[in-house]
């Protein structure tokens, strides 16, 4: 299965998407700035375990971002922690910085928003963001998402607190215009 948009598609995360240019983006300190990843060394292999544990769990679905023009896998967004009540959390990450600013993660909040919508049924999308991610607060606006909350000094970066965003979309309010 492939979801499209103007510059992207996503499909489901395999194991063979595992490169080394992977596993780079989540030891880079700079790509995992907002990401609770930033916390580990990561292998390959701790990476096929991550993606192991994600394809066993019927309450999560992690795609790959891939470029439209060069079929290459430049991210990765999940819909995650589905519950009884028809909700889910949308995490993402745009590892190949050459694709940063360009809106690709607006792109991939719209497809999993969708997906989640259409084919998983669900009623409603929720995502976080620390205050500092404002490209990532940008995204998840341009798609109708709402903030819900701010959790003030909820969080530690760079030595300093710091308070994240608390943002949800509701499947009625989801504009599917592209």
């Amino acid at each position: 299965m492939k979801l499209l948009s103007k510059q992207i598609y996503i499909r489901p995360l395999g194991l063979d998407d595992v490169s080394d240019e992977y596993v780079s983006w989540l030891n880079d300190p700079k790509v995992n700035r907002f990401l609770e990843v930033r916390h580990q060394t990561h292998s390959r292999e701790s990476c096929v375990e991550f993606l192991a544990s994600v394809d066993a769990d019927q309450n999560s679905h992690i795609f790959g971002i891939f470029s439209l023009s060069s079929d290459k896998h430049i991210g990765n967004i999940k819909v995650g922690f589905i519950d009884r009540y028809e909700s889910g959390q949308v995490s993402l990450l745009i590892g190949d910085r050459d694709y940063w600013g360009k809106g690709i993660g607006s792109e991939a909040i719209h497809l999993i928003s969708k997906y989640s919508f259409r084919h998983l049924e669900l009623t409603r999308l929720e995502a976080g963001c620390y205050e500092e991610n404002t490209g990532s607060l940008r995204a998840f606006l341009k798609n109708g998402y709402t903030v819900e909350g701010f959790f003030r000094k909820s969080v530690e970066l760079d030595g300093k607190r710091q308070g994240c965003f608390w943002l949800s979309l509701l499947k009625e309010e989801f504009g599917d215009t592209r």
